[in-house]
């Protein structure tokens, strides 16, 4: 099994970091290494928002000798790319590459993570980046409708409530020992874990990280921030008026379990069935499909450590706002109300689980899966046993999850983008399925 992309072999370091490997696709010739910390926007002081995002986008814009542009031309030179994605809960630094190449490309990881520049222009440029962001945010009526909604759904002072990208103010507050302190404080936590996906055996690249890795992270894990009880104070749908734009965007979302709650299988496949499954889903063929209501429609389900949330969304005409939101709440409501037909969840479950095989096609892919299972920090065999997992998931267990998970009563919904006389925007053309 140590040749399967599904199988992974899970270790400690002797420098105490956490050590998963995946084995690559079949025929792959190149490799991922992860470095993973718990080092999110959830961990923000609430007077420097948005410093976890700026810390990230600056590990990869100069690291020990190399600057920004130095850095960039070293990568390419040996055909590479580094990366930093950051979440409420997570920093995740990705190095990819040819695997000929890996002894080579893995000291910019290294310098990225334990020694970046934090030079003060490219703090300058990020601080821009981030507020133009901001004002896209604000102006966007998809961003704009789905920050309104984490605001409606969660208490102030839950990570889950942010974006991450801060406000102006904050942004300014920010400035190189901030970076410094989080860097110290959270990137070089001894919680950290290297996912690295590679042709070389666990012990092979074990070996490599530890001497990579010599002076690696040593500072204790971080607390888990503080979770506020739900906020069922703002729960009327907001109407949010953006002229200037064509298309409105509607959200209906409410706060969700945890990705370790037992009843989170049954979940995560009424999700799929509501609109996760893209051209199956339920939103999809009757609101976008059938009635050529919507522009787009799906949901989403993200669970994490601390929880998460669900939310269900469309993109439509002006018009039609008044009808399609009717209709996703009509959708929602039904998830909880009816059984699922066994053939229905059949064809929804096969194919979700179809999609998973699809992601062993190339090593980014294979990989994202890895980095998934460190973050939430499932068990190393997890994907194997995922398919009996869903597969045991029957229509009353899908039922019963759907309605204590999306709970209209316990929602909010939110719709951003022009009143109904400001566009002349034509009705959206149905697609095949």
């Amino acid at each position: 099994m140590a040749s399967s992309p599904l199988a992974l072999e899970r270790s400690t370091l002797d420098n105490g970091l956490g050590f998963l490997r995946q084995a690559p696709p079949v025929g792959a010739a190149s490799f991922s290494v992860t470095y993973l910390a718990p080092a999110g926007w959830g961990y923000d002081p609430a007077r420097q928002a948005g410093l976890a995002r700026v810390v990230g986008s600056l590990l990869a814009a100069g690291a020990g000798s190399f600057d920004r542009a130095a850095l960039a031309r070293r990568l390419d030179a040996l055909g590479g790319s580094l990366h930093a994605e950051v979440s409420p809960e997570h920093l995740a630094v990705t190095l990819w590459g040819p695997e000929a190449h890996r002894d080579r490309l893995l000291p910019l990881l290294v310098d990225a993570v334990l020694r970046p520049r934090f030079e003060a222009k490219e703090l300058a440029r990020v601080r821009r980046e981030l507020a133009e962001r901001q004002l896209r945010e604000l102006a966007q009526p998809a961003s704009r409708a789905e920050k309104e909604l984490l605001q409606r759904i969660f208490a102030r002072g839950h990570p889950l409530r942010e974006t991450g990208f801060g406000s102006p103010g904050t942004l300014g507050n920010i400035d190189r020992a901030a970076l410094r302190r989080h860097h110290e404080q959270f990137v070089l936590s001894n919680r950290s874990t290297l996912i690295g996906t590679s042709r070389a055996s666990a012990a092979t690249l074990a070996r490599s990280f530890e001497r990579a890795f010599k002076a690696g992270a040593s500072t204790p894990a971080p607390r888990t921030p503080v979770l506020p009880d739900r906020d069922l104070t703002r729960r009327a749908t907001a109407r949010i008026d953006l002229r200037g734009n064509s298309q409105v965007e509607i959200r209906v979302g409410g706060s969700a379990i945890a990705h370790s709650d037992p009843e989170y299988p049954a979940a995560f496949l009424a999700n799929e069935v509501l609109g996760g499954r893209s051209l199956l889903s339920r939103l999809f063929q009757n609101i976008r499909e059938s009635k050529g209501l919507a522009y787009h429609t799906s949901s989403e389900l993200a669970a994490g450590r601390w929880g998460g949330y669900w939310l269900a969304e469309a993109g439509t005409g002006p018009a039609r706002a008044a009808k399609v939101l009717s209709l996703l709440r009509g959708e929602i409501r039904r998830m909880g109300r009816e059984l699922v037909p066994p053939s229905e969840l059949d064809r929804i479950r096969e194919s979700t689980l179809g999609a998973v095989q699809l992601e062993l096609e190339d090593t980014a892919s294979a990989h994202g899966l890895a980095v998934e299972i460190a973050e939430l920090e499932l068990p190393e065999d997890h994907l194997l046993r995922w398919p009996d997992t869903l597969r045991a998931v029957t229509p009353a267990q899908l039922q019963s999850a759907a309605a204590s998970t999306f709970d209209l009563r316990l929602s909010a919904s939110v719709v951003a983008g022009p009143p109904n006389n400001t566009s002349a925007a034509g009705p959206p053309k149905p697609v095949s399925a």
